[in-house]
């Protein structure tokens, strides 16, 4: 195992990706389990830093029309921002933006890739 700085910088930044983070399984909006337990430190980190700007991305991966890639974003994004207020988290300090497929990484053509691509992304502004 390497335990280079570089190697360990890299873990910790997946690990912090990872984190900020919500995925979802093909043709799913369903937060599951991980991603309950992500939102409620999400939630309390909010209520505790009340200058803080939560904004939820929804990706999707690339199958699928435009249409549908939109509409199920937008079905992502609003179960998890319903989630983050049930777990406490004002209201003011969250924004959506529905982003779909338009931003794909290119030539993500494996099942591993893509269940990356589905997913709310939660973005901190500074």
């Amino acid at each position: 195992m390497d335990k280079s700085p570089l190697a360990t910088t890299e873990a910790q930044n997946a690990a912090v990706l990872d984190e900020n983070n919500v995925y979802f399984a093909s043709g799913s909006t369903t937060v599951d389990q991980d991603g309950k337990e992500k939102l409620r430190r999400h939630a309390e980190d909010l209520k505790q830093n009340p200058k803080k700007i939560l904004t939820l991305a929804g990706h999707t991966d690339d199958t699928g029309s435009r249409n549908y890639n939109l509409a199920i974003a937008e079905e992502r994004l609003m179960n998890v921002s319903r989630l983050l207020l049930a777990y406490g988290a004002p209201a003011r300090q969250i924004r959506r933006n529905r982003i779909g497929n338009i931003k794909k990484p290119p030539a993500c053509k494996t099942a591993e890739c893509r269940e990356k691509m589905r997913r709310v992304e939660l973005i901190y502004l500074p």
